[in-house]
């Protein structure tokens, strides 16, 4: 497409949009009533208004407190199904059980199997063993083992194994005429000895494993995990994603790997192992009850008697159970909701633009790429200047050079479903906020006839992406057996229409019911049993005017509850319920002072389990510094954000949370100032108070320190 192509208006798809920049406009880009120049030190996040957040359940005051200043301040261990917090204890790696044999016990073996394998058969694999794999008189032999059954086959095979070692490899096979016979065929191996020909003699199938990560998306672990062992993602298996900006400790499963390959690939991968596990139950996701969180809170700034009060009334009247910011993207102008909205509308060419269109601080690289594309619409060129082939915008480059650059739709086929997902349940997450918001504002903690409950009161929320990834797993595991077996594949919108079908009397209906005027007044519910439901086109909405406001929402933006059963079943949105009000448990804290930005303030797993780190002074009084230690858990799908957001009453986003603490920063040094005037000192020159109020700026020196504190660790690891 040439360079005078006109530039897509999002005013064509959703009423009362913001202005769009020109093709040409280079230096300054107009986004509402904020204009930014680009490069400048303007730089901004998505604000928690912007996404919904809004209300506070608790009335006390907040306070001054820097979250994540630091990844290693924000600690997270996976609790599992039976409420157990993981942590990496052990760093032993098992190894095989090979039953070996003593020349006895050898002479006994053939002794016991001549009848099998008679002392002619014996010299035959004899020879084969000393030859090469290339010499063409290497021919199998076949014995028939039909008169054993299936443990002295076992046993037959590991006495081959034990005396030829790799040289040979066994197997059991069964005529194709036959159900009866069963024979043992030993031959040459084929190539490079492989980890799958080596019998697997561990106690179960799948290996369970604890991975600590740092700094790292836990698909990104995966990925990694994967690449080294030569297998799929969808086959390293996890029960939760966890946060990147942190130090996580969770389980992870793998089929049929040995732990030795395991820890050579996470060494590889920058990523540690332990607690290895064996079992023939896979690990899914969703196979959890929540997460411990362990956080510092640092550059705190109040009267701790205040602060406390905050925290009990937390701990009594729990918190808002809002989406976090990270379910929205990074970049205000352009919210991953926006996106999908116009994925629900089917206005591809518009989910294009938005994934691609240039956006202010991306990084230069990112920025010339995007620029180009948009002026020039030439995607294969774009394409070849991105080295990332994992990125989303590498993949839709390469489907749009592929098919045509004006078939959208068949691009956005290039990225995988569940990364395309995660705009469509930004949406359901952006209805949510909003829609609880307004519960809170306008009824406060009260029931009200016609709320939803979930009529099994131990129900747990379930995660709608992580839901949507473990289908996407699902799926591609289902292709994969069908090209290995050459079978159809099925074609994923006939089963999604199978789906529908059945959703007529769909039991997710029937999940929760509503309350009537006579179950309040009885008592047995509380404001923490009431759920609201993420839109879609199979679930239960409440029975009273919140309704409406679903409806009013949807309407808002070009859409309906059956608009959601997409035409392309793979968007469509079935809904789900997500609780109103949680309440954190084992909710504990302490004061501690410190004197360094660069002081770790938590001991991770890995620091304990290694033994290599400094001794922290939990009750520390000697600093210039102020933290809060807390320690706390929460169910899944929680975010530990929100219940920042709740003691705080502060926005947490990146920008709102770099200038809290280039604030209190600023205001140390100040006062430091005045003690060494005070003593007669030369008067220091403060900086200047654009460059003081530069988020940018304070964005690189974070990123700056995180660089650092992960140079530290990895030299302590």
């Amino acid at each position: 497409m040439g360079k005078n192509r006109t530039p897509f208006k999002r005013q064509r798809w959703r009423p009362q949009q913001r202005g769009t920049p020109s093709s040409n406009s280079n230096k300054n880009i107009d986004y509402g009533n904020r204009r930014i120049e680009a490069g400048g030190a303007g730089w901004q996040s998505l604000r928690e208004d912007q996404a919904g957040i809004t209300e506070y359940v608790n009335k006390i005051a907040g306070f001054t407190g820097v979250v994540k200043s630091r990844f290693s301040d924000f600690q997270v261990n996976e609790i599992d199904a039976n409420g157990k917090v993981l942590q990496i204890t052990d760093l032993t790696t098992p190894q095989a059980l090979v039953e070996t044999l003593d020349e006895t016990e050898l002479a006994a073996a053939r002794e016991r199997f001549k009848e099998v394998i008679t002392t002619e058969v014996w010299e035959k694999i004899g020879v084969l063993a000393a030859m090469k794999s290339n010499n063409p008189a290497a021919q199998p032999i076949d014995i028939n083992v039909s008169s054993l059954d299936k443990e002295k086959r076992t046993q037959v095979h590991n006495i081959l194994k034990q005396l030829y070692g790799q040289k040979l490899v066994s197997s059991t096979i069964s005529p194709t005429d036959s159900t009866d016979e069963r024979f043992v065929r030993i031959m040459k191996p084929k190539g490079k000895p492989s980890e799958k020909r080596k019998r697997w003699t561990f106690p179960g199938e799948y290996v369970h494993f604890l991975v600590y990560k740092e700094n790292m998306e836990t698909t990104e672990a995966a990925s990694r995990l994967a690449s080294r062992l030569s297998m799929h993602p969808s086959h390293v298996n996890y029960c939760g994603t966890k946060d990147k900006r942190a130090k996580t400790t969770q389980k992870f499963c793998i089929k049929r790997r040995e732990p030795s390959q395991i820890l050579t690939a996470a060494k590889v991968s920058k990523i540690k192992v332990g607690n290895f596990e064996f079992s023939n139950e896979v690990v899914k996701l969703g196979d959890l009850k929540g997460n411990r969180f362990r956080i510092a809170l640092r550059h705190v700034n109040g009267d701790e008697k205040e602060i406390e009060k905050a925290l009990e009334g937390l701990r009594e009247n729990g918190f808002i159970n809002y989406f976090g910011l990270q379910r929205f993207g990074n970049h205000p102008d352009i919210p991953t909701y926006e996106i999908g909205v116009a994925l629900l509308k089917s206005d591809y060419k518009t989910v294009v633009e938005l994934i691609l269109k240039p956006r202010e601080h991306d990084l230069p690289f990112m920025d010339n790429i995007r620029r180009r594309w948009w002026e020039e619409r030439n995607s294969a060129a774009a394409a070849a200047n991105l080295n990332s082939n994992d990125s989303i915008e590498k993949k839709l480059l390469v489907g749009l050079a592929t098919y045509g650059e004006n078939d959208y739709s068949a691009a956005l086929r290039k990225i995988p479903r569940n990364m395309l997902l995660l705009y469509t349940h930004a949406f359901q997450s952006l209805v949510f906020n909003r829609i609880a918001s307004r519960r809170i504002r306008e009824f406060g903690l009260k029931l009200i006839p016609g709320d939803l409950v979930y009529r099994n009161k131990e129900e747990m929320d379930d995660d709608i992406v992580e839901e949507t990834i473990l289908e996407d797993m699902v799926e591609n595991e289902e292709v994969n057996e069908a090209k290995e077996e050459n079978v159809p594949i099925p074609n994923s919108d006939e089963k999604n229409e199978a789906a529908a079908d059945e959703a007529a009397g769909s039991k997710f209906k029937r999940k929760v019911k509503a309350l009537s005027a006579g179950e309040i007044e009885s008592g047995g519910y509380t404001i923490f049993d009431i759920v609201l439901p993420l839109p879609g086109y199979d679930i239960t909405y409440p029975d009273n005017e919140v309704k409406t406001w679903y409806e009013e929402i949807l309407e808002e933006y070009g859409l309906s509850s059956q608009t959601l059963r997409h035409s392309v079943k793979t968007y469509a949105l079935a809904g789900a319920y997500r609780k109103l009000l949680i309440h954190p448990s084992g909710l504990t804290w302490k004061f501690r002072k410190y004197s360094s930005a660069e002081e770790s303030l938590i001991v991770s797993d890995w620091d304990v389990v290694t033994g290599r780190y400094e001794p922290i002074q939990e009750d520390c009084e000697v600093g210039d510094f102020k933290a809060l230690l807390l320690d706390f858990c929460l169910p899944r799908s929680a975010y530990a954000t929100m219940f920042l957001r709740e003691l705080l009453k502060s926005d947490t986003s990146a920008a709102h949370q770099m200038k809290i603490e280039l604030d209190e920063k600023n205001k140390n040094k100040n006062s430091e100032q005045s003690r060494v005037n005070e003593d007669g000192g030369e008067e220091e020159i403060l900086c200047d108070a654009s460059e003081q109020d530069s988020s940018q700026k304070r964005k690189c020196e974070s990123e700056k320190s995180d660089e650092v504190e992960e140079k530290k660790s990895k030299s302590d690891g």
